[in-house]
């Protein structure tokens, strides 16, 4: 398995905390220098990209940079690739998961590693990876993040091809919310994730924790939520939505933990 970090060149407190969480783990990777804005809007146009004009420059940065490494697995035809962000912590059975691949099925392409949502649909029918400790299910609805996620040649294909299809969105939405309603291939996730970032990971153990990692994205999604909550349906109308979605997924949706 070859593992791949996306991280910008000048992030060196990211690219030392990376050192750190995978040599604990006994871990090879190889950083991927992240695409800077100006940098992605040149590339995106070169692939014919569709309308950006949604996305915020970092936003665009980051899915171009996704992108660029999907590329970079078709060029050099690669068999499997783990694609994390600089900000994750790895679980227990890292090293012997992101080591070797025969755990991985021919038809498993898209296999989502990373806890990002409280709770998720899940299919009811699992697949053993780890005697058990773990298990894969099929994603049946959204669960956004984008910081850990392994796919084959053929994954690789498939997402490049969805996404230049596509109005442009963040690509955690292209990927683990669009592409999942498609049902153009079954995306898994694994259970327990075997990753998470470091925002999500210290929100659930204590609201008042410093992130020691922040990001620029964070900011710039915040201000384009509220952008669009000012264009789209009044505030009541939102909340109204909320309440039905939150009510709904904690019926029917499944507890998805990092370990």
């Amino acid at each position: 398995m070859k593992n791949i970090i996306i991280s910008l060149d000048s992030a060196n407190k990211r690219r030392q905390h990376i050192e750190n969480e995978f040599g604990k783990h006994h871990l090879s990777y190889e950083f991927f220098d992240a695409l800077r804005p100006e940098q992605a809007a040149q590339y995106a146009k070169s692939l014919n990209l569709e309308d950006t004009s949604d996305l915020t420059p970092t936003e665009l940065a980051c899915m171009m940079s996704h992108v660029a490494v999907w590329e970079k697995i078709i060029a050099e035809q690669l068999d499997y690739v783990a694609i994390f962000e600089d900000d994750v912590f790895l679980g227990e059975d890292a090293t012997e998961l992101l080591t070797q691949t025969n755990w991985i099925q021919p038809d498993w392409n898209i296999i989502k590693i990373e806890a990002f949502s409280k709770k998720a649909y899940l299919s009811s029918k699992t697949y053993e990876v780890i005697p058990n400790k773990r298990k894969l299910a099929i994603l049946e609805g959204k669960n956004l993040g984008a910081a850990g996620y392994i796919l084959s040649l053929q994954g690789a294909k498939l997402f490049l091809d969805f996404i230049l299809k596509q109005p442009a969105k963040p690509v955690d939405k292209m990927i683990f919310d669009e592409f999942i309603a498609t049902q153009i291939e079954p995306v898994y996730q694994m259970l327990p994730a075997l990753c998470e970032q470091e925002k999500i990971l210290k929100k659930k153990q204590d609201n008042n924790s410093e992130v020691t990692l922040p990001s620029a994205l964070s900011s710039e999604r915040k201000l384009r939520r509220k952008q669009e909550k000012k264009k789209g349906f009044s505030k009541l109308q939102l909340e109204a939505s909320r309440l039905i979605r939150n009510t709904k997924k904690h019926l029917l949706a499944k507890k998805i933990v990092f370990k």
